[in-house]
């Protein structure tokens, strides 16, 4: 068969060109949508489409396989698709299909242009717009198709205004791509309007890949996120979202009861180490009071957070579990203490935080070194050893990511908040020390940032907190609701993460004084 015939008939299947072509054959899962949507393309049908697929199962690698079948099929004809995206979806669009663009049929063909950029083959285009609002995007034409990435992370009324008029001209075919992850963004919005015209007319529109039909096509998938899943957890929103495409704003705030129920140990408080067991200890630092004097002085201010160390017993992990169990047995409280100055009835804070450390036989320190908390990690440095005490230093991207392994431990039922203890201490006596803990994590939130500040996942891009106003009402009247008692204890996260890439050791060392052995003992001369 001539090269022009073989060219011919590959072309009359976007299955047969993936295959024969891009030497990329395609799951069935991917296919389905495919066929549809360049019928509607083909027959001029302007019909909007969604694709929905689990985490790393071909999404991308399927538009990228549609828009050079398309631009092979179009090459004489010419027109323009139109792809747009936020951020840097639009570098990942466009290296993408500069990949696949160099098979053996199309090298040496394709182009690069620019004004907009656009990479194209014959007369037929592909061109990359940002989609962000306050990029400039108006006056393109999409005559053939537009192509919108990450529809979650984008403005509908900003969609609706710039891109579009830009199929008006040829009923040209809307393709939307994206990831699940609330009930109120752009991609949720757009699955209710299209299922809507679904039931209406029996067309199907929305097609959700579920990971159960990625993993019936893709044994390799299913040992991935079976293994993903049993290190984060089912209930985890990454595994919730990226895979199982589910919502993850249905239970409301970052520790719902459900996720709570699993941060409950079945263990006491306790006051002493116990023989055996190994403890590490994790510090927020708040900050120093002016007026902390004296013991009974009154504090200039007492809405001041606290400096709080938690104490962690290590269970060692059981059965398919990633790691080690954290159960948190004791906390060390402080209200404004100066951090290195001693007055009358009152020690330094380092000092006794030296010695609350000390008594617990600690082998490891992770604290916030982030402003005032600098100085009191290098004093612990100095007193404790400097391989015993790692500092984090908080900021928008590591503070995601502590949120994000801190939910992975909860998930894997690693993370067990003592239960009992003396009346004082009950979860359910207000001001005790377990009693804020659970406050805290009752009132913390979370959000994902707007625009392009959504790429990445969660893994870099939630942010998490106990709000500045959040205020609580014991007895005593109102309070302010601080988050240092769930800072310090969500710091064991990053303990974790230092032990599953090895960089600290499970273990701990005991010194005995060994009788030395008289090497002629029990000889006859």
């Amino acid at each position: 068969m001539s090269r022009p015939a073989a060219a011919k008939t590959v072309l009359r299947r976007i299955d047969l060109f993936s295959r024969h072509v891009l030497r990329v054959p395609l799951y069935g899962y991917q296919l389905r949508p495919l066929h549809a949507i360049v019928d509607s393309i083909l027959n001029q049908k302007g019909q909007d489409f969604l694709l929905v697929f689990p985490r790393q199962s071909g999404k991308n690698e399927a538009v990228a396989h549609l828009l050079i079948y398309l631009l092979n099929l179009l090459q004489r004809r010419g027109g323009a698709i139109v792809f747009a995206a936020i951020g840097d979806g639009v570098g990942r669009g466009m290296r993408r299909l500069e990949e696949r663009l160099e098979n053996k049929l199309n090298r040496g063909h394709w182009r690069k242009g620019a004004g907009p950029l656009r990479r194209a083959l014959g007369k037929a285009s592909v061109i990359f717009l940002s989609s962000h609002p306050g990029a400039h995007a108006r006056g393109e034409t999409a005559h053939w198709l537009l192509v919108v990435d990450e529809l979650q992370d984008n403005d509908p009324q900003h969609l609706e205004a710039v891109f579009e008029p830009m199929r008006a001209a040829n009923n040209a075919t809307a393709v939307y791509l994206g990831t699940v992850r609330f009930s109120s963004d752009a991609l949720w919005q757009k699955r209710q309007a299209l299922e809507r015209l679904q039931a209406a007319d029996g067309v199907q529109r929305v097609f959700i890949v579920t990971p159960q039909q990625v993993m019936a096509e893709n044994p390799a998938y299913e040992r991935f996120l079976h293994k993903k899943t049993a290190q984060m957890g089912r209930d985890h929103p990454i595994i919730q979202s990226e895979y199982y495409l589910q919502p993850i704003d249905a239970e409301g705030g970052l520790f719902p009861r459900r996720r709570r129920r699993l941060m409950h140990g079945q263990h006491s408080r306790l006051d002493a180490p116990r023989p055996g067991q190994i403890y590490v200890a994790t510090l927020d630092v708040g900050g120093q009071d002016e007026a902390a004097t004296s013991a009974l002085a009154q504090l200039k201010n007492p809405a001041r957070d606290y400096t709080v160390a938690t104490i962690f017993e290590l269970r060692r992990a059981q059965g398919v579990a990633p790691g080690p169990t954290y159960c948190a047995v004791d906390v060390f409280v402080d209200h404004g203490s100066r951090h290195f100055q001693e007055s009358e009835g009152r020690p330094s804070l380092v000092q006794r935080l030296a010695a609350f450390l000390q008594h617990w036989r600690v082998a490891h320190v992770v604290g916030d070194d982030t402003g005032v908390g600098e100085g009191v990690l290098d004093w612990l440095a100095a007193a404790l050893g400097a391989t015993r005490v790692t500092p984090f230093r908080f900021t928008a991207q590591s503070k995601a990511q502590l949120g994000n392994h801190f939910l992975s431990v909860v998930e894997t039922g690693r993370f067990q908040y003592w239960a009992s203890g003396a009346a004082a201490e009950d979860e359910e006596t207000p001001l005790s020390d377990a009693w804020w803990f659970w406050q805290q994590c009752l009132h913390c939130t979370y959000e994902m940032p707007d625009g392009d500040g959504r790429h990445g996942g969660l893994q870099r891009a939630f942010s998490w907190g106990v709000p500045a106003a959040a205020n609580v009402a014991p007895p005593t009247g109102p309070q302010p609701l601080p988050d240092d008692r769930l800072v310090s204890s969500m710091l064991v996260a990053h303990y974790d993460e230092l032990l599953q890439r090895g960089m600290i050791n499970l273990g701990q060392g005991y010194a005995a004084i060994i009788k030395p052995q008289d090497v002629l003992e029990g000889l006859r001369f």
